[in-house]
């Protein structure tokens, strides 16, 4: 029997766009051209906006239809930034980079020039990853590694700073992390107001690689 083929949802079909990949809608597709045009779109999705503005701030963004293609992009990552180690203390994270084969370490992060992390929210508002004291550890951002490899599903992706707070406080009720940090790429989006929230954006040289939820 012939392998029939899945077609894409909208979603992954955009990604698939933003993350450099060939279209699969036929032959009269041209992957130097975006399949979609912005300015015809009156609101964007908000899985969607959330892409726009995390790469608008300069933020690098890998779309991840499972784990081995995050194998596939952390290896290279760390060959064409020039990478020798990856700090990361999350055990789920731990078991994707060595899977990747990638130059790990659980304690030392002074000497590691990359920092792998999981998230609380992504928010689709400014593009930016909101972590906290579940991810940092007691660290300061300005202490660790200036390149952050964040790795996020689907599902985590929010509308607004409001919804993600609203979700940390639902999540973790009386026992709300600190350090609520929010971080994106290191160039300012121009015309965008932050709201209010328990952190501050810290800009650090980012790349997101953001898995489909496996249902």
């Amino acid at each position: 029997m012939a392998e029939q083929k899945v077609k894409k949802g909208f979603l992954g079909r955009f990604l698939d766009v933003l993350s450099g990949k060939p279209s699969e809608e036929g032959p009269e597709s041209n992957p130097e051209k975006p399949v979609i045009d912005f300015a015809s779109v009156e609101s964007d999705p908000t899985d969607l906006e959330f892409v726009k503005k995390f790469t608008s701030s300069g933020g690098k963004f890998l779309y991840c239809e499972d784990e081995a293609e995050a194998y596939h992009y952390l290896s290279q990552i760390m060959d064409e930034s020039g990478l020798n180690m990856v700090y990361c203390t999350n055990d789920n994270l731990n078991s994707i980079l060595r899977k990747a084969q990638v130059n790990l370490s659980e304690h030392n992060w002074q000497e590691s020039d990359a920092f792998c992390t999981s998230c609380e929210y992504l928010v689709s508002f400014n593009g930016g990853i909101m972590i906290s004291e579940n991810q940092l550890h007691g660290k300061k951002l300005d202490d660790l590694p200036e390149t952050f490899i964040a790795i996020g599903r689907t599902s985590q992706i929010v509308e607004n700073l409001r919804a993600a707070l609203a979700g940390i406080r639902f999540r973790y009720k009386n026992n709300l992390p600190s350090q609520i940090t929010t971080i994106k790429g290191p160039k300012k989006v121009e015309g965008l107001e932050e709201e209010n929230s328990q952190g501050k954006i810290c800009n650090k040289e980012i790349y997101l690689l953001l898995l489909e939820d496996q249902l």
